[in-house]
């Protein structure tokens, strides 16, 4: 037999032999296993209960309303166990933000912890750039706090680059651009309609921002691009024109 060849019990011997050296290498081995262990189960638990307050959100979204504080309050307490045992999670930061907003809108929270939500969505961007619904976030939440501002501009520059054909963005986009229409300057009122024209290929995204539009009385300014831009004919004659444009 070669004696490059190793067998189990030289390899036992290189182990166990009695030397400090290869008891420190196995004590390292132990440990790394452990960590690998004790961090594989703690992403696990914080998974589980991440996904208890997407439910919960998600069940919000549905009915547009929080039952109570309590249900609130556990959702809130869920998302901030999962951020916990991963602080750096993107999607975790961001719910946590998404949450406590939902928790203001509904009076469960003072409007001050505003600012904390902020700080919640601007981190979600720091942890993951590239993802564009924290971006939607602040642009919606820059806005209503201090207007249309650069800061508020410089979000939905962020938010286009990174998800520009995504719903999220397109309605956010537009919704914000439509509060402000009487301030924005010829480029922008551009980029609203180029956006429009994103929105009119689903259905579900059109409706959306048509009745935005038409709950702020600004409904005229994309019935006007329905009723008379030719590329538009399909949905000038569907139901959603009807439902909102000539009424």
């Amino acid at each position: 037999m070669s004696s490059s060849s190793a067998s189990p019990h030289s390899l036992f011997g290189f182990l166990f032999g009695n030397k400090p050296l290869h008891y420190a290498a196995l004590a390292f081995l132990i440990l790394i296993t452990l960590y690998c262990l004790s961090a594989s189960f703690s992403r696990g638990v914080a998974n589980a209960w991440y996904f208890n307050a997407e439910f919960s959100l998600n069940d919000w979204a549905k009915k547009k309303t929080i039952e109570d504080k309590a249900e609130y309050q556990q959702a809130l307490t869920a998302i901030k166990k999962a951020q916990s045992l991963d602080p750096t999670h993107p999607h975790y930061v961001h719910m946590v933000g998404r949450i406590m907003h939902w928790g203001v809108d509904m009076g469960f929270e003072d409007k001050d912890k505003l600012a904390e939500i902020n700080q919640w969505y601007l981190l979600a961007t720091q942890l993951r750039p590239l993802w564009s619904d924290p971006w939607v976030d602040l642009l919606r939440l820059n806005n209503l706090l201090h207007g249309y501002n650069q800061q508020t501009k410089y979000y939905i520059t962020e938010a286009l680059s990174t998800g520009p054909y995504i719903d999220l963005v397109t309605v956010g986009t537009i919704q914000v651009w439509l509060l402000n229409w009487s301030v924005l300057s010829g480029p922008e009122r551009e980029l609203l309609f180029k956006q429009f024209a994103v929105a009119t290929k689903q259905p579900k995204v059109l409706r959306q921002v048509l009745q935005f539009a038409k709950s702020i009385n600004r409904e005229k300014l994309l019935c006007s691009q329905l009723k008379f831009n030719p590329k538009y004919s399909t949905q000038k004659n569907s139901h959603l024109y009807r439902r909102f444009c000539l009424k």
